[in-house]
């Protein structure tokens, strides 16, 4: 009973991070027992029968990094996040529950102000595979980059499969190393085609744990810098 109740409590956990996923998206939970789903379960949830389009949209404003390969954190601006799953999404860190072709794209307006960089800025996106052997933050898919002094913006996009519980994160950097200001800075996901052959089991404590863990990662380590 203990176990089943820490379950329970994991995914309601879950539910908080959940954002302003519309009331239908949690019949995710109907598919749960004691906070576990099969794969099978998994892939039917996400089918495209229900005709369900998965997107997200968030924005930071006026965000300073002051670390080198610092995580972005999409704060202020969560325009829309339409059937969204349960903990899939932290602010920072995108974890798919949902398999199948996504589109992601990213961009932002730089400007040196208050003694940050007039260098060259450039933001990276990543994406970690629960299934392989790249340590977080994964492997560099694609490169926003602002050229040059002053004022200026950066755009990339990418379009990858991702698995259930594949990771999809960003991280600002700075040809000199110093600190970025970004005016703003947006991340659009979207979930472009169903692929239920790549949903996995799902166990709501892993998932919590497993998470929390990557939300740790603020910074990129040398490795995944080169």
């Amino acid at each position: 009973m203990r176990m089943r109740n820490v379950a329970l409590a994991s995914v309601a956990g879950l539910a908080a991070l959940a954002g302003m996923a519309e009331a239908r998206d949690f019949a995710f939970f109907n598919i749960l027992k004691d906070g576990k789903a099969d794969k099978e379960a998994i892939g039917k949830h996400c089918g495209e029968a229900d005709g369900w389009v998965r997107a997200f949209t968030a924005a930071s404003l006026n965000l300073t990094q002051k670390e080198a390969g610092q995580r972005v954190v999409y704060k202020d601006k969560q325009f829309t996040n339409v059937n969204a799953n349960p903990g899939e999404w932290s602010t920072a860190v995108y974890k798919a529950l949902c398999p199948g072709l996504y589109t992601f794209t990213l961009d932002y307006t730089a400007a040196p102000k208050d003694g940050t960089t007039n260098s060259d800025v450039a933001v990276q996106m990543y994406v970690w595979r629960k299934t392989g052997s790249t340590p977080r933050p994964g492997d560099l898919i694609a490169v926003a980059d602002k050229a040059g002094k002053g004022r200026g913006t950066g755009h990339a996009s990418a379009t990858i499969t991702m698995n259930t519980g594949d990771e999809l994160s960003t991280f600002g950097v700075s040809a000199d190393g110093k600190s970025r200001f970004f005016e703003r800075i947006q991340l659009n996901g979207y979930r472009v085609h169903h692929m239920p052959q790549l949903a996995a089991d799902f166990d709501s404590v892993w998932w919590e744990a497993d998470r929390a863990e990557a939300d740790k990662m603020k910074t990129l380590p040398p490795a995944a810098a080169k």
